[in-house]
């Protein structure tokens, strides 16, 4: 009788593990979904650094998306991307690099954040929490990349409107990096040029083209 139980206790284990791993995808299908169907949307966030448990910096930070094309602004700096190029630019030094957009596989950005557990990434389902009065889903996402720049990356998602509200960075040392959302708008329209640098309405000492290297 005692075996039976064993037994019986190691299927219903089993049976919530699999109901875990399915809980996650439907959770990161939906907010994958959600994203995709919006035209662009606008974030406001704060990123906080972390040595063990304590907060060791603390920067504010906005980003505009549609599709792939996004424009990051945080520490001093402002980055767009129209797609096939990348303009970064350092604003107190008025510095500007320009490149070739060529992400690696499992790098991080503001248009792919919501996409990004597709590919390099295993996951699991790991709880249900609060964030600000609203409950999410929080889900982690475990590298299959030895060389990816984080090993982990934890995923705190809405369930009532499958927004990604905060999001944790895991390095291979344990070091971690939150992101909190403290803004959002979605369904936004932007012009074209929105996401590409604009050198007559900023001013710049020193250019770098590196499409031709």
């Amino acid at each position: 009788m005692k075996k039976l139980i064993y037994v019986l206790i190691l299927a219903v284990v089993a049976l919530a593990a699999k109901g875990q791993s399915g809980d996650a995808k439907t959770v990161l299908d939906r907010m994958s979904t959600t994203y995709k169907a919006m035209a662009g949307f606008e974030i406001s966030f704060v990123q906080k650094n972390f040595s063990e448990a304590e907060v060791i910096a603390r920067t504010a930070g906005s980003a505009s998306v549609a599709k792939e094309k996004f424009v990051l602004r945080i520490e001093g700096q402002q980055i767009y991307c129209n797609g096939p190029v990348l303009w970064t630019y350092l604003v107190e030094s008025q510095e500007l690099t320009i490149s070739n957009f060529e992400p690696e596989e499992g790098a991080i950005n503001p248009a792919n954040i919501y996409d990004i557990y597709k590919e390099g990434f295993t996951y699991e389902y790991k709880r249900q929490d609060n964030i600000n009065g609203e409950l999410v889903d929080v889900v982690e996402l475990i590298s299959t990349d030895e060389d990816a720049d984080f090993t982990n990356i934890v995923m705190y998602i809405g369930q009532k409107d499958a927004y990604l509200k905060a999001w944790d960075l895991i390095d291979y040392d344990g070091a971690k990096t939150n992101f909190e959302v403290s803004a959002f708008k979605p369904d936004q329209a932007f012009d074209a040029k929105y996401f590409e640098f604009d050198e007559e309405a900023n001013p710049v000492q020193h250019k770098e083209d590196l499409r031709n290297e």
